[in-house]
């Protein structure tokens, strides 16, 4: 009743406020939902995952490597300064071996020493667990290893003057002693710039070891100092195993000849063409400078010497 005493201007100010508050709402309401359903996104922890590896090293230690991400679709984003806890299982549960941070690339190191021997099983395998308790952000996760100690040393010998690199292998029991390594290949490396070279391979014997030639033509330092490395990786048993040893057999890097600079893209001298280049162009824009500062000296002095004329008001009469 109230509606039909309403004069048809109101009617049609009502009916278009109507229609304003609702196309608002319908604008709105996408964006609400778009909002409310990024909230719970964002709320919603991200899985991570977790990895580790156990490297036995010839000092008697084993270094444990875990690395941790994420991943978003494709990509694999590494995540920085969690904490990551190592342990070693034990007869009566997990024994902490001890807590690092990863640093920028998501990874982790702690180095635990082997005597006195790690618990392990009949079998003498040791498990090792890298685990990461979890944030409000990302999900925990945690990870598994499980290897037999094992170590590999490196020795150098000479004999009717030819010299030899000579490695043995030793693993280790659940009770400590020390058994051979028999029959596997043992890979040998000396460190350069970016990753290891190789040099060549040694099988070990029965009794575990095996010799190889030296290599007369690797380069040291100035004293013709090297460091050679053994290494047996991704074994079932063993998983990584790390040796070293240094001798004085290398070619001095001193008593090469003297190596030139070399006018290259990736050497301290630069190329002919690209210093001509360079010159050419800062020439061309050192001569636009000075051009345009004489074309504004021109314009200065020009405007000095000229006098205002007198002007012509026959036009104006």
């Amino acid at each position: 009743m109230f509606i039909q005493h309403i004069s048809s201007p109101m009617k049609k100010f009502l009916f278009a406020h109507l229609l304003w508050l609702i196309s608002i709402l319908l604008f709105f309401s996408p964006a609400l939902s778009a909002q409310e359903e990024t909230e719970a996104e964002e709320v919603e922890p991200v899985d991570t995952y977790l990895s580790i590896m156990a490297t036995y090293t010839s000092n008697d230690t084993v270094l444990l490597t875990a690395t941790l991400y994420i991943r978003k679709g494709r990509v694999r984003i590494d995540l920085q300064n969690a904490p990551i806890s190592f342990s070693v299982e034990g007869k009566e549960g997990p024994l902490v071996a001890g807590e690092v941070q990863t640093d920028s690339t998501g990874t982790a190191r702690l180095r635990i020493p082997l005597t006195p021997s790690l618990p392990a099983d009949d079998d003498g395998m040791v498990t090792y667990t890298a685990e990461f308790p979890g944030t409000d952000k990302y999900l925990a996760s945690s990870e598994m290893f499980m290897s037999k100690p094992a170590k590999l040393e490196v020795a150098f010998y000479e004999e009717d003057s030819i010299k030899y690199i000579h490695v043995t292998g030793l693993q280790f029991s659940s009770k400590g002693e020390a058994e051979p390594i028999m029959e596997e290949t043992v890979l040998l490396f000396v460190p350069t710039l970016f990753r290891p070279l190789p040099i060549g391979e040694v099988c070990l014997d029965e009794e575990g070891s095996g010799s190889i030639e030296f290599p007369m033509t690797i380069i040291g330092d100035s004293l013709g100092n090297i460091t050679v490395i053994a290494r047996i990786d991704e074994h079932d048993s063993f998983g990584y195993v790390k040796g070293e040893g240094s001798c004085g057999w290398a070619v001095p890097k001193h008593l090469l000849a003297q190596d030139k600079p070399t006018r290259e893209l990736w050497t301290p001298v630069a190329p002919i063409w690209m210093m001509i280049t360079l010159l050419v162009m800062l020439a061309g824009v050192w001569a636009h400078y000075i051009y345009a500062v004489i074309q504004l000296v021109k314009i200065r002095k020009s405007a000095k010497k000229e006098t205002p004329g007198e002007k012509d008001l026959s036009n104006y009469s």
